[in-house]
């Protein structure tokens, strides 16, 4: 008699993954991790203490009994479970929406109630996901840039629109990377991080965001004409698909760049006196003509290098471009404050994010 399979199972706070192989069960449950730490980005922590974990269930395709690449089930109690369809042809683009849609599921289901599951809209799992993706595969944005210039852009309202169930029902009509393209428009755009935070978990309740979204881009400027949503989103799409891109750098690469670009190591002469600079004293001698040549040139070549940073270092570097600026515009010690506290934040965000992408990247 032939033994039965010995079923594996690994776990971390919020999901646990089983299956047959030992390898593809802790891939998983790194992946999923990982997940949750791109999520954080977008939901309140507090949203994701789920009293239970998500189940996770690689299933070869022998036990698959279910069309497409995946199903997700709520059980009793709020409880989500994701099948995984889990065979060699598995893409991890494809890994990485599964876990993101059964995440967001939870998140719905265990802030909304039972109901809000069928009431997630598509856009936040195609963001979810990509972003996730990109994370770990940078150099596949330049594939979807390309894609995305030949398809042309879908429709505002029915990307705002369309739920998540609908989505996976009309999968080939569905474009699986608008509601990223949506995210990364937002990103791009003046909106400050808690906007977007807002806007992303309206979506994930089963909100459409247009009117709150039309709200959010309108200039600051109290005499300005009004702006169109579906006319800023046509503007920031336009300027995301014209840039040139360039070939995305290595982890490492952007990390040391970024680390160099906001170290001051040797001391500038200023009124007689060598003063050694750091971010936080940047602000004291905001004034001296020294001082501000070399952040503006600082600021310039990291403009200039946005296009091609990794995407795990894309926040730190975004966020002390912020801090550069406030040096050139003379914002007052409080905003400096807040944009050094940003910088720091994002920049351990990221050392924590490569740590996390360089194991998933190992097992592979």
């Amino acid at each position: 008699m032939c033994a039965s399979p010995v079923l594996r199972s690994q776990s971390n706070d919020h999901f646990e993954v089983v299956g047959l192989d030992l390898r593809s069960v802790s891939y998983v449950n790194e992946l999923s991790e990982f997940t949750l730490q791109i999520a954080e980005r977008y939901l309140d922590r507090a949203g994701l203490a789920f009293p239970t974990r998500i189940l996770i269930s690689l299933r070869p395709p022998e036990h698959v009994h279910f069309a497409g690449n995946y199903r997700i089930r709520i059980a009793e109690r709020g409880a989500v479970q994701l099948d995984l369809r889990w065979e060699a042809s598995t893409t991890l683009e494809q890994t990485c929406r599964a876990i993101a849609e059964v995440l967001l599921v939870q998140y719905a289901v265990f802030n909304h109630g039972t109901a809000a599951g069928s009431q997630l809209r598509a856009w936040p799992v195609s963001a979810l996901g990509y972003d996730i993706f990109h994370s770990l595969r940078p150099a596949k944005f330049i594939d979807l840039v390309e894609r995305t210039r030949a398809g042309g852009l879908p429709n505002f309202s029915t990307l705002l629109e369309l739920p998540q169930a609908q989505a996976n029902a009309d999968a080939e009509s569905a474009d699986p990377a608008a509601g990223y393209w949506l995210l990364e428009a937002m990103k791009s755009s003046s909106l400050k991080r808690p906007a977007i935070r807002s806007l992303f978990k309206q979506a994930v309740a089963g909100i459409d965001i247009e009117d709150s979204l039309n709200s959010a881009v309108q200039p600051n400027e109290p005499t300005a004409a009004l702006l169109p949503v579906q006319t800023w989103w046509i503007g920031q799409m336009d300027a995301l698909l014209s840039r040139e891109y360039e070939v995305i750098e290595t982890m490492q690469i952007s990390r040391d760049w970024l680390a160099l670009l906001a170290r001051f190591s040797a001391p500038l002469t200023l009124e007689s006196e060598a003063v050694k600079l750091n971010l936080r004293s940047l602000w004291t001698h905001r004034a001296q003509p020294q001082v501000r040549e070399l952040v503006q040139a600082r600021y310039e070549i990291l403009l200039l290098r946005m296009s091609r940073i990794n995407p795990a270092y894309f926040n730190p570097a975004r966020s002390l471009g912020v801090l550069y600026e406030g040096i050139l515009r003379d914002a007052p010690s409080h905003q400096h404050i807040h944009a050094l506290a940003i910088y720091l934040s994002d920049w351990e965000d990221a050392k924590d994010m490569q740590k996390e992408i360089e194991k998933i990247l190992l097992k592979e």
